[in-house]
């Protein structure tokens, strides 16, 4: 039992026990005796808008000479996973597990301002802040945003803007990302003699949605994949958030100024727009009864898919993950979901009931690699050079049959 699963725990284990109520390289380098190397593969372009290309993908792998033992890959978050956590969860993961472990700059991760993306206000939203602090009208929006932050004001004072990722990414919603990911883990199984049959996938937020993408773009092609607090669909407020008045991120300048952001995104929910993001475009992000029926026929069922998620998440709603859950049981994939309440919380492993708990993942993979042995004592990959996946209009087939993964879509008439 996970640590934590106390009397506020619920587990979906078998279809029969749906839901049972707990008693809860580039260069070489070395951190400590643990080698890393990191390495480059090309990205996949933008197969939906065709608005990026090919481009530059920088993975980070720990412990390479051991991934004939396993390969455990790291997907992090927008949350606070990005940046020097993965890095620790990699380092102590490889020496901890005798498995290399890698993560991935994948498109459109560096989407806050922490970790590289730059905040520029909406041009109607830009005009109110010049004329409101006297500056001019070619004032960059640099200097702007370190005048606001010196500003202190007696009334609430809250400005929109958009974040914009380096290198000319945008938010794209887990296609362009899932892929990258995709190709990283080949090129790093075919560089290291990675063991094909213990692949690992760990996310967290929309570090954990990727792994489920991940999972249905190249289905049983990792033995397990633990979740912590995804979506089971894609959360448009990170979408199409300008168009629905929804709000992607929030932060308050050291004056007290508000800003409120969305991640810059071409997709409009817009109906005849050229980037509408439409049904199929939502489809193929879900992991609706449809979605996951091509996902078994294709061997899907033989992953080990163990996911945790706050009861009561608002940002990653548990109803819509536990309907996931029941789907995946009922065409026999080998799930199991955990939800817990706030008898859960021990501050060591839970430690809030926000979204993502403030889980510990590295106790998270540890649990997980105990119930695995359970789950799934044999695993062989699947070897399928194709994966095809239909989405209501358009059929999205993943060539595998060269080490890098290609995606091609194809729009069919009604």
């Amino acid at each position: 039992m996970l640590p934590g699963s106390g009397s506020g725990a619920r587990i979906i284990r078998t279809p029969t026990d749906m839901v049972e109520a707990m008693p809860m390289a580039w260069p070489f380098n070395k951190v400590g005796n643990m080698s890393y190397y990191e390495h480059e593969v090309v990205g996949h372009p933008d197969v939906e808008l065709g608005l990026c290309g090919e481009r530059q993908v920088r993975y980070r792998i720990h412990g390479a000479e051991q991934a004939g033992s396993g390969l455990v890959v790291y997907i992090p978050g927008f949350g606070g996973d990005l940046g020097a956590y993965s890095q620790v969860f990699c380092e102590k993961v490889a020496a901890q597990h005798g498995m290399a472990a890698l993560c991935v700059d994948y498109f459109c991760m560096r989407s806050r301002p922490a970790v590289g993306a730059a905040i520029s206000l909406l041009p109607e939203e830009r005009e109110r802040a010049l004329a409101l602090l006297g500056l001019p009208a070619k004032t960059p929006d640099i200097a702007l945003l370190r005048v606001l932050d010196g500003v202190q004001p007696a009334a609430p004072l809250r400005f929109q803007g958009v974040l914009v990722p380096p290198d000319g990414a945008y938010q794209n919603f887990g296609v362009m990302a899932a892929l990258d990911i995709l190709n990283a883990i080949e090129d790093a199984m075919l560089r290291y003699g990675g063991n094909r049959d213990n692949l690992i996938l760990v996310g967290s937020s929309y570090g954990g949605y990727l792994a489920q993408l991940v999972n249905k773009f190249r289905p049983g092609y990792a033995r397990a994949l633990f979740d912590n607090s995804s979506w089971a669909e894609p959360n448009l407020a990170y979408v199409v958030g300008r168009d629905i008045g929804a709000v992607e991120y929030q932060c308050s300048l050291q004056g007290g100024v508000e800003l409120a952001l969305c991640v810059d995104s071409p997709w409009r929910m817009v109906a005849g727009h050229p980037h509408e993001f439409d049904v199929d475009a939502f489809i193929i992000r879900a992991f609706s009864a449809s979605q996951l029926d091509q996902m078994a026929a294709q061997g899907g069922t033989q992953t080990f898919c163990l996911m945790v998620h706050a009861i009561h998440d608002a940002i990653a709603p548990a109803d819509a993950k536990l309907a996931m859950a029941r789907a995946m049981l009922a065409r026999d994939f080998n799930a199991e979901l955990i939800l817990f309440d706030e008898s859960s919380v021990d501050g060591e492993f839970i430690r809030n009931m926000e979204h993502g708990m403030g889980l510990s993942m590295l106790q998270f993979f540890a649990q997980g690699l105990t119930l695995l042995v359970e789950r799934s004592p044999a695993f062989t990959a699947t070897h399928a050079a194709e994966v095809t996946l239909h989405a209501g209009h358009s059929v999205y087939q993943l060539n595998f049959a060269n080490p890098e993964v290609r995606l091609q879509r194809q729009r069919i008439e009604a």
